[in-house]
C-alpha cells in the first residue's frame, strides 16, 4: 500500500516533530525564520492549539509532538532576466544606516545592486543576532578578537560562503577568501546569482 510518506512531493517535505515544539519553533529550525511558522498551518490542515505534547488533545487539527508535518520547501526559479523583476528593490542603506535622496524621501536600490547590498548585509550581520531569522547572518563579526590563525581565516571564508548560498537569488558561490589583520576580517566572495553574471562580494568586520 502506498501512502503520502512513500510519494515524493515536489515543493514539500515531511520532518518529525519534537516534544515541546510550537510551530514557530519547527519554522526557526527548518525554514531559518519562525515568522513564517503561519506556512505550516494550512498544508497540514492544522486548527489550534496546532501541536500539543498531550495525546488527550491531539487529533483532527492538531499535531501530537512526534508525528511527521509537512514542510513547505520553495525553490527559487528565474522567469525573467530583468535584473529589477529577478533582485528586487529594498531601502538603500550606507553603514547599516538609512539613507534619503536630496527631496528627503527614503533612498532606494534595486536589481544587482540590491543584491550585492542584500549579500554584503549577511555576511556583516552576526549570525542569531535576529531573533525571528536566526540563520541568518554569518560568523564573520564573532570571529573578531580571536586569535589569528589560519583556521580563523577558513572559517571567515566558509561562513561568509553559506550566508551568501542562503539567498535564495543565489544559485552557487566560487572561490572565496578571507583576509585577517588584528583585530579586522575582510572576505571576499564570488557569488554566480540565478540569472546574469558573477558578483564579487566584499564586505569587512
Amino acid at each position: 500500500m502506498t501512502t503520502a510518506f512513500d510519494t515524493p512531493l515536489n515543493g514539500f517535505t515531511f520532518v518529525p516533530t519534537q516534544r515541546g515544539d510550537t510551530l514557530q519553533k519547527i519554522a526557526a529550525r527548518v525554514l531559518g525564520d519562525a515568522s513564517l511558522w503561519y506556512q505550516l498551518i494550512s498544508p497540514n490542515g492544522l486548527i489550534p492549539p496546532y501541536i500539543t505534547d498531550d495525546a488527550s488533545q491531539a487529533g483532527d487539527g492538531v499535531l501530537l509532538t512526534g508525528q511527521q508535518i509537512l514542510i513547505p520547501a520553495p525553490t527559487a526559479v528565474a522567469t525573467t532576466t530583468d535584473p529589477d523583476e529577478v533582485f528586487g528593490t529594498d531601502i538603500a542603506l550606507q553603514d547599516g544606516m538609512l539613507t534619503a535622496t536630496q527631496s528627503g524621501d527614503f533612498a532606494f536600490v534595486t536589481g544587482r545592486d540590491n543584491l550585492h547590498q542584500a549579500l554584503k548585509n549577511r555576511v556583516e550581520t552576526p549570525q542569531g543576532d535576529l531573533i525571528y531569522h536566526m540563520q541568518y547572518g554569518s560568523l564573520v563579526p564573532k570571529l573578531i578578537g580571536q586569535s589569528s590563525t589560519p583556521a580563523r581565516a577558513v572559517l571567515a571564508a566558509s561562513s561568509a560562503k553559506g550566508a551568501i548560498l542562503a539567498d535564495p537569488r543565489v544559485s552557487s558561490v566560487g572561490q572565496a577568501r578571507a583576509d585577517v589583520s588584528g583585530d579586522a576580517i575582510g572576505v571576499s566572495v564570488e557569488a554566480f546569482p540565478v540569472a546574469g553574471q558573477s558578483m564579487k562580494v566584499t564586505a569587512s568586520s
